[in-house]
């Protein structure tokens, strides 16, 4: 069953949709300069509905291997898997282990870097693929589990994105396809797309 995060971009998708494509499909392909406008709208939106998915998932994955971790004191694979590529460095052992720092104690170093993911979490800006690996192969997501197709539509909507907000209208406008044949049909097929995605990652732990 696909989550609750999921389903909030559904929809957000579908009120973007009304919002902004609330014009006839120009079968010439003559659109308006205003129209263009409302579809270059509807493509950077869009982009931010997604972007916020993809955080929202990593984090929910985050603080349910932390809420693991406290109740139970297991390393689940989502913790784990942020142990080994979120650790600082390598801790000291001490002489006598009943002499350990608390910097250098298990517990400590689960929630450094449980802390650091979340980090990067916060601070990310994109839904291209190294946006991809930075917040789900930390977590335990396998590379085997990324589909192609999902990484190749998340890639083409992040440099489209850009072609639109760091470009000046007169350059970006021509950039923009059909909004209906090209533009939407790309953004549904990618939310189709994120609905695999996201069962995967709902069984991340």
């Amino acid at each position: 069953m696909p989550s609750r995060e999921y389903g909030t971009l559904k929809k957000n998708i579908g009120s973007l949709r009304g919002q902004f494509l609330n014009f006839q499909r120009r079968l010439d392909g003559r659109y308006s300069v205003h129209e263009l406008t409302q579809c270059r709208a509807f493509i950077t939106f869009c982009h931010a509905e997604v972007e916020i998915y993809l955080e929202s998932i990593a984090s929910k994955i985050v603080n349910s291997a932390e809420k693991h971790w406290r109740q139970h004191g297991r390393v689940t694979n989502a913790v784990a898997a942020m142990l080994a590529y979120r650790s600082q460095k390598q801790p000291t052992l001490p002489e006598n282990p009943t002499e350990q720092s608390s910097k250098s104690k298990f517990e400590t170093l689960v929630y450094n870097a449980i802390s650091a993911q979340r980090s990067v979490i916060k601070g990310n800006h994109g839904i291209k693929p190294k946006n991809i690996s930075d917040l789900y192969l930390p977590i335990g997501m396998a590379p085997n589990q990324f589909d192609e197709a999902l990484l190749i539509q998340l890639k083409n909507l992040g440099e489209r994105r850009g072609d639109h907000v760091h470009q000046n209208s007169q350059v970006s406008l021509p950039k923009v396809r059909d909004p209906f044949s090209d533009e939407l049909q790309d953004i549904e097929f990618l939310v189709r797309e994120i609905e695999a995605f996201d069962l995967l990652a709902s069984g991340l732990k």
